[in-house]
């Protein structure tokens, strides 16, 4: 069965995406691993600088490791799910290893580094979900990221949502990600 990974963002775990997931793919085998870092009352994937600030390097290592590191991973292609940091930490998963992912949702994402370049990506398709009114993420972040991934060859299907770090209103984030499958499924 195809499989989903659904990465969930700091301070939280792994049943934060579980509801998400099955309301976009039911049709998928979930796999929703716990960050291996505690933070505030939940986990992280990876650490942040002392000012907060993504250190490129460091997380490509870690998403390299943890890679390597997992025998429970799907051997075909899976759906990544990131949310917050972990969009980030699905960023660096592509980077680390394009051919391992079927696609991707980012939901409130930011790029890894301003000049980050991916690997080819050869028409991977890819779902960004950003906040108009996210305090957490410049309103470049979104636009930028496109841009990286589309330069690498991916095809990527961006959405500025009336909403700011969290879920937005009405349940555009499931609406606007089944429909994205739904049109990926058709070819």
């Amino acid at each position: 069965m195809p499989s989903l990974l659904a990465l969930h963002g700091a301070g939280r775990d792994e049943t934060d995406l579980a509801e998400f997931a099955a309301a976009i793919a039911p049709d998928l085998s979930l796999l929703a691993p716990r960050g291996a870092y505690p933070e505030g009352q939940g986990f992280t994937f990876f650490r942040r600088r002392p000012d907060r600030s993504l250190d490129a390097p460091a997380i490509l290592s870690v998403a390299s490791d943890w890679l390597a590191s997992r025998s429970d991973l799907p051997k075909a292609p899976a759906l990544l799910i990131g949310y917050s940091s972990g969009a980030i930490f699905a960023e660096a998963l592509i980077a680390s290893a394009p051919g391992r992912f079927a696609g991707a949702i980012l939901m409130r994402p930011k790029p890894l580094a301003a000049e980050f370049l991916f690997p080819p990506l050869m028409g991977l398709p890819v779902l960004i979900l950003a906040g108009r009114h996210d305090p957490r993420r410049r309103s470049e972040d979104a636009p930028l990221l496109t841009r990286q991934l589309s330069a690498a060859g991916a095809r990527v299907d961006g959405h500025m949502l009336d909403c700011g770090h969290g879920w937005a209103p009405e349940d555009q984030d499931v609406i606007l990600s089944r429909a994205w499958r739904q049109r990926q499924r058709a070819g």
